[in-house]
């Protein structure tokens, strides 16, 4: 049996791209970038002007004096300075005309007019070159770096893709993933179960799952544990890239699914790791197909879709491996086994932020994930968490 980290070792080194496809910017929020996105050119691609108000030169400014304008620049429009011409009136977003180089705002300017002829005067005492001047490139320079490969797109990329230009965008595609709930005891979540029997949560937990990364699984199927019928399901399940079972992979005499996984030649990469739950997880490999075997327990599934399949997906999108969240626990809490123990846990606020767990009866108890904001860490070495103690946090 090997440790958690071990076995996240273990499936990121099987991770693997599936490919890249190019998708219109309107379809692309949620997807993840296969491509490093540079400026087509520097932004602004212009000094703009920040404030509506009056440009001049730095050099000419005097406070109180009187400036005659007679010209304004609203934005998408432009101008050269004239000579001897001192101020133009101009608007936010217009390019700043060389020979100004600062942008004084409407409400510092005393406006007055003469036979016809418009003037203006400012009470500050100095102003500062560039003042209220977005100056050209500040924001970015031609050829700079503004999204790498492995970018997850939300609405603040999708803006940035806009702006310079990407209508179409190069994204990771999705892998072909199917799922195989099984056990004698699971009826479809719209049947009435019997006394001993319950509903297929288990296929429902992995497809929303997947949906956190925009993956739509090409299949779903419950098969009893009937060694012909699950043996031709997961054949089949085979020809996908990612296969996703729950339940079987125990020790019972009806856990059929190592032993039907290795005669269909999936090589086994491990079976059991020292956690809690999901200690009999099963993780193997045939061709190019990725299989996990996950615990049937509810929270089982959860947790290790969490912890497992969540790093190998992020991993095959070129994403970096998650930032170590941390907090103190708020109560103390015990183990008497030698397991990493990953346990849900409320985020509270007091005078700062604990993990506050929440109780369950096990990782079958249908209500052990509900109104948690992820999981805590218990790690394997201790035996007792005290309170104030600082542990990781693994947000859903």
């Amino acid at each position: 049996m090997i440790s958690y980290s071990e076995a996240i070792d273990l499936i990121l080194n099987e991770s693997k791209s599936f490919g890249s496809e190019l998708i219109p910017l309107n379809h692309a929020l949620g997807r993840v970038l296969s491509e490093e996105i540079f400026a087509d050119r520097d932004y602004p691609p212009f000094h703009r002007s920040a404030m509506d108000g009056f440009a001049i030169s730095y050099k000419e400014y005097s406070k109180g004096k009187q400036f005659q304008y007679n010209r304004e620049l609203h934005a998408g429009f432009t101008l050269s300075k004239l000579p001897n011409e001192s101020v133009i009136r101009i608007m936010t977003g217009a390019p700043v005309p060389d020979g100004f180089d600062v942008v004084i705002k409407i409400e510092d300017a005393n406006l007055s007019e003469t036979n016809g002829i418009r003037y203006v005067s400012f009470p500050m005492e100095q102003v500062f070159q560039w003042q209220n001047i977005a100056k050209q490139g500040e924001d970015a320079k031609k050829g700079d770096s503004l999204l790498s490969i492995g970018t997850q797109l939300r609405l603040s990329e999708i803006s940035l893709l806009a702006s310079v230009g990407n209508a179409n965008v190069s994204v990771f595609s999705f892998p072909k993933v199917r799922i195989i709930s099984t056990g004698n005891e699971v009826v479809p979540i719209h049947e009435n179960p019997l006394p001993h029997q319950i509903r297929d949560s288990n296929s429902v937990t992995i497809s929303t799952s997947l949906l956190k990364f925009g993956i739509i699984p090409d299949q779903i199927t419950h098969v009893p544990d009937d060694q012909i019928q699950m043996e031709n399901t997961i054949k089949d399940g085979l020809e996908s890239d990612v296969l996703i079972l729950s339940g079987g992979v125990s020790m019972g005499e009806k856990d059929l699914v190592p032993n039907l996984l290795t005669k269909l030649g999936v090589k086994n990469i491990f079976h059991k790791t020292a956690i809690k739950p999901g200690k009999p997880i099963w993780f193997g490999k045939k061709d190019n197909t990725i299989v996990f075997g996950l615990p049937g327990n509810p929270f089982s599934v959860q947790t290790c879709f969490r912890i497992f399949i969540d790093p190998y997906l992020r991993a095959s999108f070129s994403q970096q491996r998650e930032s170590s969240l941390k907090f103190p626990v708020l109560d103390s809490k015990k183990k008497k086994h030698n397991l990493t123990e990953f346990f849900p846990v409320q985020l509270v606020t007091k005078e700062k932020t604990y993990l506050v767990s929440i109780p369950f009866n096990g990782s079958g108890d249908i209500k052990a994930g509900r109104n948690s904001d992820g999981l805590g860490i218990f790690p394997s070495e201790s035996k007792e968490l005290n309170s104030e103690q600082v542990i990781e946090f693994l947000p859903w």
